[in-house]
């Protein structure tokens, strides 16, 4: 579904396992499902996963990966159709 307007209240996703992350208005209910928190249009992204350190990820996980590996976690996000705020360009240097 990217690229496909959704309503506030919609469900994104429905998944066991958290296999997508919330990104920008984008909520989280009790059983992992994604919902969409304002009208828009939706986004996947692949960011660069960093965890924190001396969390139980970093210990168990990291230590088994390759020299020089990347975790990537995939978000939806939710692009607003509404304007948010308007900003306007007072000067340029």
């Amino acid at each position: 579904t990217e690229g496909a307007f959704v309503h506030a209240g919609n469900i994104l996703a429905t998944q066991r396992l958290i296999r997508w992350h919330p990104g920008a208005h984008v909520g989280m209910g009790r059983n992992k499902t994604l919902y969409a928190l304002e009208d828009g249009i939706v986004r996947y992204t692949k960011e660069v996963y960093v965890p924190p350190p001396r969390s139980s990820e970093s210990r168990d996980v990291i230590c088994q990966l390759p020299k020089g590996a990347v975790l990537y976690k995939t978000f939806i996000s939710i692009v607003p159709t509404t304007e948010v705020g308007s900003f306007k360009l007072v000067n340029m240097l």
